[in-house]
This record gives C-alpha cells, sequence and structure tokens, in this order.
C-alpha cells in the first residue's frame, strides 16, 4: 500500500481512497495495480475535468510544437551520390 500522506486529492487535500484493484503481466512479473478517487465524489468530477482539460491542452501544444518544427525545418541538401529529381 502507498503512503498516504503522498496519496492526497490535488483539490481538497482529502486522502484518496482506493476505488480498483487489478493485476498485470509485465514479462515474469506481476504487478499490482490501484486506482485512487477522492472520497467526495463532486470534487472527483471536477478533479477529473481539470485533467481532462490539462490533457487536451497538452496535446494540442505537442501537436502545434511538432507542426512548429516540421514548417521551419530546412530541406536536406543533396548528397554527392544523390541524383536530382527532374521535376
Amino acid at each position: 500500500m502507498t503512503n498516504p500522506a503522498g496519496n492526497v486529492c490535488i483539490r481538497c487535500g482529502k486522502i484518496r481512497v482506493i476505488a480498483k484493484t487489478w493485476e498485470e503481466q509485465s514479462g515474469t512479473s506481476t504487478l499490482t495495480c490501484s486506482s485512487f478517487v477522492c472520497p467526495n465524489a463532486d470534487c472527483q468530477k471536477i478533479v477529473e475535468k481539470e485533467l481532462a482539460k490539462r490533457k487536451r491542452d497538452k496535446e494540442t501544444s505537442e501537436r502545434e510544437r511538432a507542426e512548429r518544427i516540421l514548417a521551419n525545418r530546412k530541406p536536406r541538401p543533396a548528397s554527392p551520390g544523390e541524383k536530382k529529381d527532374k521535376r
């Protein structure tokens, strides 16, 4: 079990409770995983919305960054042995 002091709700500060526990196989090891939630259902719904928004924002930021990098990439010079495209 994890240290309860390190597993508190990011919004209200209450100690989170185990919602679900399952086992997963990783090679020859069996891992026991647990999902924790805030004991206040209304608070948990708000936290889930905030986390979903953060995830969307992060994905958008990463996609826009990748697009900027591709747009600013300079064409690679042809190496001496390569044939040039005749377009």
